[in-house]
């Protein structure tokens, strides 16, 4: 469990995460954002908004590593749009979503979370702001991923604290989540 400093100082400040959840204490208020693990998988998709079916080619849906699905995983297209939940897993080329595919994919690449939300953006769009003088524990980042930080409008910077909770895992950086650990 390691903690670091940093100082909201009206530009974004990033962290790169080994664990899952991180603690973050502040003296003044900081806006963050947890950016989620949006993972490319192996081979090709294909999906349609008028059925639940994800149909792979050259897929390894149940071999643990890029590509594997569980159920409750996320799943969406090359550019992060949700196709959807995925319900359950038949095979290493067939899976089934919770419904109906929201976008339509034809043998083509797809991204994997899975901790069942889609890929956002560290923007101020879909930020949230941690008060003063607080701490906020188990804040959900998945591993791997980046916080962004920046000051409020019209806070002084000071320095906050963010401490990875729980034991680190092998698979470090931004590349997001590996299930075969």
């Amino acid at each position: 469990m390691a903690t670091y400093g940093f100082i909201a100082a009206g530009l974004a400040s990033t962290a790169n995460l080994l664990t899952d959840k991180v603690r973050i204490t502040t003296t003044s208020p900081i806006q963050f954002v947890a950016s989620y693990p949006n993972v490319s998988g192996t081979g090709t998709i294909t999906t349609s908004v008028s059925n639940a079916n994800v149909t792979g080619s050259g897929t390894a849906f149940t071999t643990p590593g890029v590509g594997f699905l569980q159920a409750g995983y996320w799943i969406g297209n090359a550019t992060g749009a949700t196709v959807g939940i995925i319900s359950s897993v038949a095979n290493a080329t067939f899976a089934t979503l919770t419904t109906n595919g929201a976008v339509a994919i034809a043998g083509a690449g797809y991204k994997v979370n899975p901790y069942g939300v889609p890929y956002q953006e560290a923007n101020v769009a879909n930020s949230q702001v941690a008060p003063g003088n607080t701490q906020l524990n188990s804040v959900y980042v998945g591993q791997g991923n980046v916080i962004s930080f920046i000051n409020p409008t019209g806070v002084t910077a000071n320095v906050f604290t963010v401490t990875e909770l729980g034991m680190p895992h092998r698979n470090s950086g931004t590349t997001g989540f590996n299930p075969a650990l």
